[in-house]
């Protein structure tokens, strides 16, 4: 078959050559059947593709990219539609075909690229049967081709919608995360605000103490015993009764003896209640004073825990407009984007057959001036599989399988297609030859998204540690299963930590 393609083109090059128009008649049967059939083939082109694109979506509908298990599923659910549309033979080929980063996964625009090739090849056989003057068939396969252009842009617009869903779920995780690091913060804060609290607390209680034990060893001296003394009139009792009793008068001296022991008792009695009632004025007026000095320590730190919680609050009225600043320009840049694609989609291929159609246009009428070029002739003489492999560095190949796949890589190499640039990185390091990606050149501004979303963390679960972090200085492996928390142990906290911080701006409002 492939033998018979291959005479019959270059048979039918040569026929072209003469300016009559008995060219046609000229041709082989084989070859018109041949594009004849094609079109036949691509006829049905956009209901294939939809078949194939339902298979993407039913084998992978939780991501946008399809890995390779899952896309050689895909072809064997529509291998009948791949051999027929694009000669490939097998899943592996089709991957590697159109992997064109070697990641492993059919990206979006690379899923998008196999639905471009596909309308690519039907615009090169729409062109042969004009050629061949099959009018009927050429007006119904490009009908086809406006089809393919619109449900391409619906596809890559789906594809599109759940990159932006995914674009602004990360966006509000990066909210949460914020969050969360406020809540750790002023939890933390709080928890060294209460901790020096009660050092404080302690230290002045600690103080405290030691006045009054110092009070204690003061009152306890036998100085502290003489500043109260008896009254003088006992002394001069006392003074009287030894004069009394030189002269000898005993009833007197009795007398004198009988007052001056009732009066002894009654100061000494009068001395004790002045001296305990002096010590007790004493302490207790050293406790008034502690308790005085505890108020105003105790006025201190509510003070400090009122500023702490009004800046809390004001931080956190801060944090949520900050939270919520970049929506509107998300969604402003996403939906620019999304209009511009979709425009590009509607418009870029019709353009492209306005541009070429004014060009042959151009060439007929100055073609009735003069004659035609060898040159080209051969160009319009060629059919659809010697125009996609017209590169000078053509393989020799030997099948029409290896045939089909390096038109394939002829036709993405030329880059003749819509392009969407659905696919898109934030966060990503970028390598030492790093070239801006043709979106960002086209003024989509998606780049401020990628900006704004690079401060995604990652799961610290899923992030590996440090080699030097498993050793000590020793080079004794570490210990850590033990002290490592589970996820659910670290959402307990966050929730413990948010609880808290919640309930003091409460507390703030009241």
């Amino acid at each position: 078959m492939y033998q018979t393609e291959t005479k019959s083109s270059l048979y039918a090059s040569k026929l072209i050559q003469q300016t009559n128009y008995s060219a046609l008649s000229s041709l082989p049967k084989t070859y018109i059947r041949q594009v004849q059939a094609e079109g036949e083939i691509f006829m049905a082109a956009p209901q294939k593709c939809a078949n194939i694109w339902k298979e993407f979506r039913r084998n992978d509908f939780t991501q946008v990219q399809i890995p390779y298990k899952t896309a050689l599923q895909v072809f064997d659910a529509c291998k009948e539609d791949f051999q027929m549309m694009l000669k490939i033979s097998n899943g592996k080929d089709f991957f590697d075909l159109f992997d064109q980063d070697n990641d492993g996964y059919l990206n979006e625009d690379e899923q998008i690229l196999v639905f471009s090739i596909i309308k690519e090849k039907m615009q090169l056989v729409a062109n042969l049967l004009l050629q061949i003057q099959q009018y009927v068939p050429f007006k119904q396969l490009m009908k086809a081709i406006r089809t393919l252009e619109q449900n391409i842009c619906e596809y890559q617009d789906i594809l599109r919608q759940k990159i932006y869903k995914q674009e602004v779920a990360t966006y509000k995780e990066i909210g949460l995360e914020k969050l969360d690091d406020f809540y750790e913060k002023y939890y933390n804060y709080f928890q060294q605000f209460e901790n020096q609290k009660k050092i404080r607390i302690q230290m002045q209680i600690q103080k405290q103490q030691e006045e009054m034990g110092q009070l204690e060893d003061k009152l306890s001296k036998n100085t502290e015993f003489l500043k109260v003394k008896p009254k003088r009139k006992l002394k001069d009792l006392q003074t009287q009764e030894k004069l009394v009793s030189l002269d000898e008068r005993v009833e007197e001296a009795m007398d004198f003896r009988r007052e001056l022991k009732n009066m002894e008792k009654a100061e000494q009695e009068r001395v004790a209640s002045e001296q305990e009632n002096r010590i007790e004025s004493q302490k207790d007026e050293l406790q008034r004073k502690h308790q005085k000095q505890m108020e105003q320590l105790k006025a201190k730190l509510i003070e400090q825990e009122h500023k702490l919680i009004i800046q809390l609050k004001k931080e956190y009225n801060v944090l949520l407009k900050q939270i919520g600043l970049h929506s509107n320009e998300i969604e402003r840049i996403q939906s620019s984007a999304t209009q511009h694609a979709i425009r590009k989609g509607e418009k870029e291929g019709e353009l492209k057959r306005m541009k070429e159609r004014a060009r042959i246009q151009n060439y007929i009428i100055g073609d009735t001036k003069r004659t035609m070029t060898p040159k080209i002739q051969q160009l319009n003489s060629s059919t659809y599989e010697d125009t996609v492999s017209s590169s000078p560095r053509s393989p020799a190949v030997h099948n029409k399988y290896d045939r089909a796949a390096h038109d394939i890589k002829v036709l993405i190499h030329k880059q003749n297609y819509t392009s969407f640039y659905i696919k898109k990185k934030y966060g990503a390091d970028l390598p030492v030859n790093y070239k801006p990606e043709p979106y960002k050149l086209q003024g989509d501004n998606h780049d401020r998204i990628e900006k704004i979303l690079s401060v995604k963390k990652k799961n610290p679960h899923d992030v590996l540690p440090s080699l030097t972090q498993q050793y000590d200085e020793n080079l004794k492996e570490l210990d850590k299963g033990s002290t490592q928390k589970s996820e659910q142990e670290l959402i307990q906290e966050r929730l413990k930590k948010k609880q808290f911080i919640l309930e003091k701006l409460e507390e703030s409002t009241h």
